[in-house]
């Protein structure tokens, strides 16, 4: 396996700081977008509905209009379990992941028995966990889940790693809950039509999904605030407080979630040239991107190098300090 060496974030931090890390697109340098060889890219997106599945099919539109010689397929999956699995193996040349489901990989901790190599594009942007019951549910606390039916995710999804330790951290073990391992749209469903009692899932806000679903019959989040010590204390820095408005969904109150960050995963062998021109159309193209997809969460270069505990790729690490110049 080639071995790549990666450049300190606290460096390009410091230069982020100390320079315009905004700059006019056509002040960038670097390799023209019309000179890569003509391969192919394949990108893991999520459940159909949720903002990876919204941003990784625009994303896939833009990159082929912008990089001659390259076509993008993106393709629909359980989310991130699976999409840093299919990126180790080389199945898929780009994921979407949750940031603790990625920590876990490339430490070999929690579902992942050995380390994976992997290295990050860019942090995109927060996720939030929601669980979601009717409103006039009884459910208002995670703890009144025991003896429920609950979507818990799909199988291989970050949601569902997510979900297991949100009822872990309330005392709940997996046999006192009813779960299943529908998708997002089928735990939509199952709850508009009371056969789940709630359901978890993990996305950007909005999330198109619990918006219709929410058009149909009111909805609330349930407040995780509470748990977030028993998650820290449990897991580290990969989940922290995320408010959600009432705008939202037409929320009765604002509720605090918990919040994950995300990242765009690839391999650390993924070509340096082409990791560098998919970075550049993710920042640069960004107009594009919302034409396709209006609204879609995007990254900003603010944020963008936060992606501990996964190193930058080499050619993501050359974009951000050339945009720093």
């Amino acid at each position: 396996m080639i071995r790549t060496t990666f450049t300190s974030r606290r460096a390009l931090l410091a230069g982020a700081v100390g320079g315009p890390l905004v700059m006019a697109l056509g002040g960038c340098v670097g390799q023209s977008w019309d000179k890569l060889p003509g391969t192919s890219l394949s990108i893991a997106t999520g459940n159909r509905g949720g903002v990876f599945d919204r941003y990784g099919n625009a994303l896939a539109a833009v990159l082929e209009e912008r990089l001659d010689g390259v076509s993008v397929t993106a393709h629909n999956t359980n989310a991130s379990l699976i999409n840093l699995s299919e990126v180790a193996q080389g199945t898929s040349d780009i994921g979407f992941a949750l940031g603790d489901a990625a920590a876990d990989a490339i430490r070999g901790t929690g579902p992942f028995a050995d380390p994976i190599d992997l290295a990050a594009l860019t942090r995109t942007y927060d996720s939030f966990v929601h669980l979601v019951v009717t409103a006039d549910s009884p459910v208002q606390e995670v703890a009144h889940l025991r003896g429920r039916r609950v979507g818990l995710g799909n199988r291989g999804s970050g949601t569902r790693l997510v979900a297991g330790r949100i009822l872990a951290a309330a005392g709940i073990a997996s046999d006192e809950v009813t779960g299943t391992d529908d998708s997002l749209e089928q735990s939509a469903d199952g709850l508009r039509r009371g056969r789940l009692d709630a359901f978890f899932f993990v996305s950007g806000i909005p999330n198109t999904a619990v918006a219709k679903l929410s058009e149909s019959v009111p909805i609330r989040l349930v407040d995780l605030g509470t748990l977030l010590p028993e998650l820290t204390e449990a897991y580290g820095p990969e989940y922290t407080l995320g408010p959600v408005p009432t705008s939202s969904y037409g929320l009765p109150r604002a509720v605090d979630a918990v919040s994950v960050k995300n990242y765009l995963v690839v391999h650390p062998d993924l070509d340096e040239e082409l990791a560098y021109a998919v970075t550049r159309v993710m920042f640069e193209a960004q107009d594009r991107v919302d034409r396709i997809s209006p609204q879609v969460r995007q990254p900003n270069l603010g944020a963008a190098i936060f992606t501990s505990p996964l190193p930058l790729h080499p050619g993501a690490e050359r974009y951000y300090r050339e945009r720093r110049q």
